[in-house]
């Protein structure tokens, strides 16, 4: 039987210079073959939407269009009555959630104040997001091939099964935007 071969860095054999590939090379001097896209996407920082706007390359399209879009798509949503107690959330915003009436209040306020209106409100009914809960699987990198945590240790096992059950039990941890546009009469 041989035995194995060492193979130097210093060995000329083990790379051999191609002159007869055909293919995208970028500015980075990396070989893409038949990819041109992925090479125009590696190799921009910039792209360029149909209305002549330059945005940054990883955002699917450039800020202005984005807003024009968006009283159109929150329209096209679903329609859900809002149940009072859910958290809300403006649709075209980042960080602006609302936990009642009162905050939904405040926040046209600083709408009219900005030259806004009450129109600019698109409320979104929010999802809520709740914690993890932690499977053996997470183990799976120190575990023996086919054991189970119960037969390294029945107290961990069984501490992660009170701890999994104590997250069910836990309330939302937060809350996201979801599927529903919803509107609010709010009372005087």
């Amino acid at each position: 039987m041989e035995e194995d071969k060492i193979i130097l860095d210093t060995d000329p054999s083990i790379i051999e210079w191609k002159t007869n590939i055909e293919g995208w090379v970028g500015k980075d001097g990396r070989f893409y073959g038949k990819e041109k896209d992925f090479a125009i996407y590696c190799n921009c920082t910039h792209k360029k939407c149909n209305k002549g706007h330059i945005y940054g390359k990883s955002w699917t399209n450039c800020p202005t269009c984005r807003d024009e879009s968006l009283p159109e798509k929150y329209l096209q949503m679903p329609f859900k009555e809002w149940d009072g107690k859910t958290m809300l959330y403006q649709y075209d915003s980042t960080d602006k959630y609302f936990q009642d009436e009162e905050d939904v209040r405040n926040y046209i306020e600083e709408l009219i104040e900005d030259g806004g209106s009450e129109k600019d409100l698109r409320l979104v009914i929010c999802e809520p997001q709740y914690l993890n809960e932690v499977y053996e699987d997470y183990f799976i990198d120190v575990l023996p091939e086919d054991w189970d945590l119960k037969d390294v240790s029945k107290d961990v096992y069984q501490k992660l099964q009170e701890l999994n059950s104590t997250i069910r039990k836990c309330r939302p941890a937060s809350w996201l935007g979801g599927k529903y546009r919803t509107e609010i009469k709010l009372s005087k």
